[in-house]
């Protein structure tokens, strides 16, 4: 019986989904399988995928490219998915070698739903640095990649938070603000039962926190494992205008919900990424 699934999403970036896929060719746990959905992407990503499939359980799905439509992509993979458990990942996250193990023992040890957050190293290096550091990136394993990434200091961007409120973001008001689908797992059911990806949203950001709040509804208990590492292999980031794209995202999400938490989003803190649960840490005792 098949244990786990691992969902990928992916638009005309191959040479990101080789490296992802040699991370999971790589894993300690061979249970599992691995579904790629093209959001309507040009490139060769179907080759790649078929480079792959006599070294994973591999199927690889392609939907019309009628614009940004992540989670209709990730609706795809989910339902098609055999697995127990879920695993988003993006393309150009490359899991560490015993992630997959660690998901199944999380969800398998816990007596309640669980949404377990991954740990993703360089998520947020500048395309400046990039330039610098790329050349040293090649040939290195995932174990490698962190090991770099720690002497870099390029953290989990959600580092920050865990130092200053803990690792048990259970006790969070809002820990799913913290469901980012780059890397996260979560039980098929739970998924299908919150009402999986909300399909409207068709810009970046927003669709993974809605369902992270309807599970969230549902009693799943959500946890971060640090020793759960991912690496977001460094690239280019395109220029577009993600904070704008962002709080329209947060402020839809309240309106749909209107749950004290969300109202949370329209209060501003100083901090470089905005954070829900700062928000409310830092604003709820003076409202």
């Amino acid at each position: 019986m098949m244990k786990l699934s691992v969902v990928i999403p992916t638009y005309n970036r191959s040479k990101l989904l080789s490296y992802t896929l040699a991370s999971l060719v790589s894993q300690s746990n061979s249970n599992f399988e691995v579904i790629v959905v093209d959001d309507g992407g040009s490139d060769d990503s179907r080759q790649v995928c078929e480079l792959f499939k006599d070294k994973l359980n591999l199927r690889y799905i392609w939907q019309k490219d009628d614009g940004f439509r992540a989670g209709k992509a990730r609706n795809l993979g989910l339902y098609a998915a055999e697995g127990d458990y879920i695993v988003f990942i993006d393309t150009g996250v490359l899991l560490q070698k015993d992630a997959i193990d660690k998901h199944i023992e999380i969800h398998e040890n816990s007596k309640f739903p669980t949404v377990c957050i991954g740990y993703v190293y360089g998520f947020e290096i500048s395309n400046e640095k990039i330039e610098e550091i790329e050349p040293h990136l090649k040939d290195k394993n995932t174990e490698q990649l962190i090991s770099m990434m720690e002497d870099l200091n390029a953290l989990d961007i959600r580092q920050s938070l865990y130092d200053e409120f803990g690792y048990n973001i259970s006790s969070w008001p809002a820990p799913f603000d913290l469901f980012w689908t780059c890397h996260v797992s979560a039980e098929r059911k739970e998924l299908i039962k919150s009402g999986a990806f909300d399909e409207s949203f068709n810009s970046w950001g927003g669709e993974d926190v809605d369902l992270g709040i309807r599970l969230f509804m549902n009693n799943n208990k959500f946890v971060v494992d640090r020793g759960l590492c991912s690496v977001h292999w460094p690239h280019e980031k395109e220029v577009s205008d993600k904070a704008e794209e962002a709080n329209s995202a947060a402020m839809r999400i309240h309106d749909k919900y209107n749950i004290w938490q969300t109202s949370f989003y329209s209060v501003p803190i100083e901090d470089k990424i905005f954070s829900l649960n700062k928000s409310i840490f830092l604003n709820a005792e003076h409202m």
